[in-house]
């Protein structure tokens, strides 16, 4: 699996992702590159923040100031023994057009940006974010800032079998094996598509997708239930699953969250989400 990017803005939401992001990478035995999003010296905001939490002098707080990583990494370190190596973007500012070559230049394979809840406890999905995944070709990992701090068990993949992309299936068990964690194709017919036949159904997934590397892992649901949102409640709270795959702009995707901007994730979806681009 390749390296990981994660996007700072030194808020919470980011801080409890890069908790999960320093996880992952150590699962999987890869890089965590940090890129900030803005300076902290520009932004008395931030600077109040960093105060609070290191109780230094405002003329101290510089973009390299690492302390709020190093302690993630030691709580890490202390709990499971994994270190994974942590990296910071240096010399290049941010801005979407830049991640191509970010993603180029330190074989990155995913990037991660954390999400919070708004006045009316939803949760949105940034442009930006979907625009870094676009002009990288990278799939995003959204992180709730209240999805519990774990190792992910059980991925689902909501798509129609009939335009299912075998790419995606390689890089989610690239994921899933150092995790030891599950991956359920779940076929939803698309809008305006008939059901398809079970029998049927589970001939073309064992025949397209299935391999021997991945087929002791990998699980296929054929899920009748027409109604978008009510079938990923039932894959997302009625069977547990703890990362919930989409494609961007894709049928279920817009079923989901909205066909436009800005998209919104129902409040019952509570589970990070893994973005690929469309």
């Amino acid at each position: 699996m390749k390296n990981i990017l994660i996007f700072n803005d030194f808020s919470p939401e980011a801080e409890h992702a890069t908790e999960l992001a320093l996880l992952l990478a150590g699962k999987t035995n890869t890089n965590l590159y940090v890129w900030n999003t803005f300076d902290k010296r520009e932004h008395p905001v931030a600077k109040e923040l960093a105060l609070a939490h290191a109780n230094e002098e405002e003329t101290e707080i510089t973009t390299d100031n690492t302390n709020w990583i190093l302690k993630l990494e030691s709580k890490l370190n202390w709990e499971t023994g994994l270190l994974p190596v942590v990296k910071f973007i240096e010399g290049v500012n941010y801005a979407p057009n830049q991640v191509l070559s970010i993603v180029n230049r330190y074989d990155v394979g995913m990037l991660v940006r954390g999400i919070s809840e708004d006045e009316d406890d939803l949760m949105h999905i940034e442009a930006e974010a979907l625009s870094c995944s676009t002009k990288s070709g990278c799939p995003v990992m959204l992180i709730p800032e209240k999805f519990p701090y774990k190792a992910f068990e059980k991925l689902v993949y909501a798509t129609d079998l009939r335009f299912c992309r075998r790419e995606i299936v390689s890089f989610l068990s690239q994921l899933a094996k150092p995790l030891n964690a599950s991956i359920l194709i779940a076929n939803i017919s698309a809008k305006g598509l008939p059901f398809m036949e079970d029998n049927y159904a589970r001939t073309v997934f064992s025949e397209t997708l299935l391999t021997r590397s991945n087929q002791e892992h990998v699980y296929f649901s054929n899920i009748r239930e027409r109604d978008i949102p009510r079938a990923i409640d039932v894959l997302v709270n009625g069977m547990n699953n703890d990362l919930l795959i989409l494609v961007n702009n894709k049928f279920h995707f817009n079923e989901l969250v909205g066909h436009d901007m800005p998209y919104r994730i129902p409040g019952n979806i509570r589970v990070p989400l893994l973005i690929f681009p469309s």
